[in-house]
């Protein structure tokens, strides 16, 4: 059972994350509840509230695809779909709140289709659609007989991490019905072996498990600079924020590389665990210059 306390302090943090995106479309970050030295960053970058997408959203869905919400930690994080300048983009929002109920820490992940041409054709990975609510299952309880603790969550975390980044699908604690969907986009076990605008690629019918062990995932390097890890075990979620490194197609490089130039690829990524196993992944993905950091980690 979760306790009564747990649950107002969910829905007392979930109002927070609503009205964030309540207000940006009208750029009134001053109705926020907000902390005197509050830290705001978008795409890693200390910026001044107000900055940013605040000055150039024009709108923003009513409901979102993920939230994770870390009662102990004070923390929510959430993501869902907006539109700036006719555009469409995701937006991620990690929000901390003070014992005195004022946001003191904000940090933002825009991701910006219309700035992604050299990586997708046409549109981008993006199905808005599939934002626009939770998937099936992803924000249910779990029973406690399965339910992790936090260390199982950050270590399931970290396992696929490490089993991606290394080719190494045993470190992987993961199901193999278990689906991936990256900004909105079926990316593991599709039957039909496409991804939007893309050229037919027999690895998308795959598992998360077999890609890795089929080679799919080597142009991986690193997965790098990991942290703001929030965790919900009652609901078996944990998210945790890191970059992918490609080096791209160096010099001598043997089979498939997506990538023709080296990149770093920031993500936000959600795991639901049950069992101790990974059961769904829920993630927002871009592409940023290679060796990219979050320089705002050494301002706080």
């Amino acid at each position: 059972m979760v306790s009564q306390d747990l649950q107002d302090r969910r829905a007392y943090l979930g109002s927070y994350a609503d009205r964030y995106f309540e207000l940006l479309p009208s750029g009134g970050y001053r109705q926020l509840p907000i902390a005197a030295g509050v830290v705001f960053t978008e795409n890693g970058q200390r910026l001044r509230l107000g900055q940013g997408l605040w000055a150039t959203a024009t709108g923003a869905a009513r409901t979102r695809a993920v939230t994770v919400l870390d009662g102990p930690a004070g923390q929510i994080a959430t993501w869902g779909m907006v539109t700036e300048a006719g555009h469409d983009a995701i937006l991620g929002v990690r929000l901390r709140v003070d014992d005195e109920g004022l946001i003191d820490e904000i940090d933002t992940f825009v991701v910006r289709f219309n700035d992604m041409s050299s990586t997708f054709s046409g549109s981008g990975l993006l199905d808005a659609q599939r934002l626009a609510r939770p998937a099936p299952g992803l924000l249910d309880l779990v029973d406690e007989g399965d339910r992790p603790s936090v260390a199982e969550l950050r270590r399931a975390a970290d396992g696929y991490l490490d089993g991606v980044s290394s080719g190494e699908a045993g470190l992987i604690p993961v199901a193999d019905d278990c689906l991936r969907i990256e900004n909105g986009v079926q990316t593991v076990l599709r039957a039909d072996g496409l991804l939007p605008g893309r050229a037919p690629n027999p690895a998308t019918a795959m598992g998360v498990a077999q890609q890795v062990r089929e080679g799919v995932t080597r142009h991986i390097a690193a997965a790098r600079d990991r942290g703001m890890y929030l965790t919900d075990p009652s609901r078996g979620l944990v998210m945790v924020r890191f970059f992918f490194d490609h080096p791209g197609a160096v010099r001598g490089w043997q089979g498939r590389s997506p990538f023709t130039g080296p990149n770093s690829m920031p993500a936000w990524e959600v795991f639901k665990v049950r069992g101790g196993l990974i059961r769904h992944i829920e993630a927002i993905i871009a592409w940023f210059p290679y060796g990219y950091r979050w320089a705002a980690e050494e301002q706080r």
